[in-house]
């Protein structure tokens, strides 16, 4: 079991980990690189970790920071909830939009209320 779990964030809807997490996954998974950051493999798909730039630092963020994407059969929410369980990440922040920016700077991607609003719904 890692001995210093990573952070999971949820921002705008999406989730993000930071590098300590995943360190801890590839000590107890398999984790292959993907352009942009990593994938974490599973038997029911995959999750994609890509690196995400130009952002303010997260409270408690250590390292990179990562946006999580699934792949195939897996749903995110659960996997996190496993990986919590497994010691390898902590709950470390839930944002409307992201700290330290007004919410109009959260950009086309992403799934906040005024972002859905200014970019015509779409996410």
């Amino acid at each position: 079991m890692p001995l210093r779990p990573g952070n999971l964030y949820r921002v705008c809807s999406r989730l993000y980990i930071d590098s300590q997490t995943v360190l801890n996954l590839a000590a107890e998974h398999r984790v292959v690189e993907h352009p942009g950051g990593w994938r974490v493999l599973g038997d029911a798909g995959a999750v994609v970790c890509a690196a995400v730039e130009d952002r303010p630092t997260l409270p408690g963020q250590r390292g990179t920071l990562y946006n999580l994407a699934a792949e195939g059969d897996v749903r995110l929410g659960e996997r996190c909830t496993a990986w919590f369980q497994q010691g390898i990440l902590k709950p470390a922040g839930r944002f409307p939009n992201w700290p330290g920016l007004p919410a109009s700077a959260c950009g086309h991607a992403c799934a906040c209320g005024p972002c859905r609003a200014k970019h015509g719904g779409h996410a």
